[in-house]
């Protein structure tokens, strides 16, 4: 079988090899979870790194974000270099941060670390930031864009492309002009901050859609998100994380129908439900009969999935998909206590014999 041709300044030694990208028996139970049809099992996504492999790595923190190259060389070898277990399929994930969109729309970035990125305010006014444009041609979005070109140019059979961090409305408010002042402004000049975010929707939905269009000309099936579930169409997991700072009934002025206009621009919606803050806000959230899945993520030091089976018996009964995250050793309660019924669980940190035990188990996911 031909290897795909690399684009222009793909690094030497990195060409992908084309395999099975999405097996029959797994696209067939993500449908089916996507549809919320009934399963016997849950749904195991786990993935671990071949014994003895070596990544490229560097101290150097504007080369680990910015170098092209080396960004290309070293996803292209971690996929190469990972087995997919269960539901799991190759992707990558454009990352750039979390605060990836504000940077787009021109806030300060900061490299913090090789997993970590700030975003500094831009503006120090809501008046601002209702002048606020998407410049195409910006470098934080010339470099996004590039990464995503060249990733989906060699992604045809080999990898599945997942867009950069969008964000949500209130992350992009309080990341462009401060949090505090976001917050006082939802109070003082309410009006003025749903025409903001109006705007600033309307930068997502055109954002996505370019990203999205150019990940298509890949001519893989479907699409997938940065959380690496597979989709039969258009997906993204959609958030909101600053907005545990407000009142339930401001989720639902102020950001529910922005949410709902950005689950009608994709054929699967997925929720990113992260920490405690957001549990308020999850009945209004329940409520969107459009809105597919719900990724539960309890926060650092919450982690204990026994301590959330109520919640998570919640979201099952409103009829959502869900997904959660568990260590390899609590899955079998998990599935005893909430059932199996339209669960998906991505396995971490195990070993490669736990994780084979556990797709063995449920219905043989090897």
């Amino acid at each position: 079988m031909n290897r795909p041709v690399p684009p222009q300044g793909t690094p030497a030694g990195a060409t992908p090899v084309r395999k099975a990208l999405l097996p029959r028996e797994v696209e067939n139970r993500l449908r089916n979870w996507w549809a919320g049809g009934g399963q016997e099992h849950p749904l195991i996504l786990a993935t671990v790194q071949r014994a003895n492999t070596v990544l490229p790595s560097t101290g150097d923190l504007n080369r680990h974000w910015l170098d092209q190259d080396f960004i290309m060389e070293r996803k292209l070898r971690e996929i190469e270099a990972t087995e997919y277990h269960g539901v799991a399929v190759p992707y990558h994930y454009v990352d750039h941060g979390s605060s990836a969109m504000a940077g787009v729309l021109g806030c300060p970035l900061v490299f913090v670390d090789p997993e970590t990125i700030w975003a500094n305010p831009r503006f120090e006014t809501l008046d601002q930031v209702l002048d606020c444009v998407l410049g195409t041609d910006a470098e934080v979005y010339a470099h996004i864009t590039e990464i995503t070109r060249r990733s989906t140019a060699l992604a045809r059979d080999h990898h599945f492309v997942a867009p950069f961090a969008l964000e949500g409305m209130s992350d992009l408010m309080a990341a462009l002009y401060g949090g505090e002042n976001f917050m006082m402004d939802l109070m003082d000049r309410p009006e003025d901050v749903m025409r903001a975010m109006e705007r600033l929707k309307s930068i997502w939905l055109k954002t996505f859609s370019e990203i999205s269009r150019l990940i298509a000309k890949s001519g893989n099936p479907g699409g997938i998100g940065w959380v690496g579930i597979w989709a039969p169409g258009s997906t993204f997991p959609m958030q909101e994380d600053v907005s545990y700072s407000i009142s339930a009934e401001m989720f639902r002025r102020f950001l529910i129908p922005h949410i709902r206009d950005q689950i009608a621009a994709m054929e699967y919606s997925f929720f990113h439900v992260d920490g405690m803050g957001m549990i308020p806000h999850l009945d209004a959230l329940l409520e969107i009969r459009e809105l597919k899945a719900i990724q539960w993520q309890p926060g650092a030091g919450h982690e204990r999935l026994d301590k959330w089976y109520e919640l998570l018996r919640k979201i099952l009964a409103a009829g959502k998909s869900l997904q959660v995250y568990a260590r390899a050793e609590e899955v079998e309660a998990l599935v005893h206590n909430v059932g199996a019924d339209r669960l998906l669980v991505i396995v971490r940190d195990a070993t490669r014999d736990e994780i084979r035990r556990l797709t063995e188990r449920y219905q043989g996911q090897a």
